[in-house]
């Protein structure tokens, strides 16, 4: 199942996010871990940021075995008014040219 992951940040905080989400993804290039796909966006001249995520199984999400992965929602949880947002589960409806 898919989840959207969307949350707005502070001015100061934008830089600091998506470092952790480029040393997040560097990790995840490494490793290479299975079952599980992530993307993230950040909205142009905004300071909103959206995401999915999906895992096969959702009882193991082997982001959390990765430390810059597991991180991350830490970062964010940290900068952002009320926490790390909670993933809203998302039905793809339509979709083309995109492997989503």
């Amino acid at each position: 199942m898919q989840r959207l992951i969307e949350f707005t940040t502070d001015a100061e905080s934008v830089q600091e996010i998506e470092a952790a989400v480029t040393s997040a993804f560097s990790a995840l290039g490494e490793v290479c871990p299975e079952g599980v796909k992530l993307a993230y966006w950040k909205v142009p001249e905004t300071r909103r940021f959206v995401a999915v995520i999906e895992l096969e199984d959702a009882q193991h999400n082997p982001l959390l075995e990765i430390d810059a992965a597991a991180a991350l929602p830490r970062v964010i949880g940290e900068r952002v008014e009320g926490g790390y947002p909670v993933p809203q589960a998302v039905e793809l409806i339509g979709s083309y040219g995109f492997e989503l």
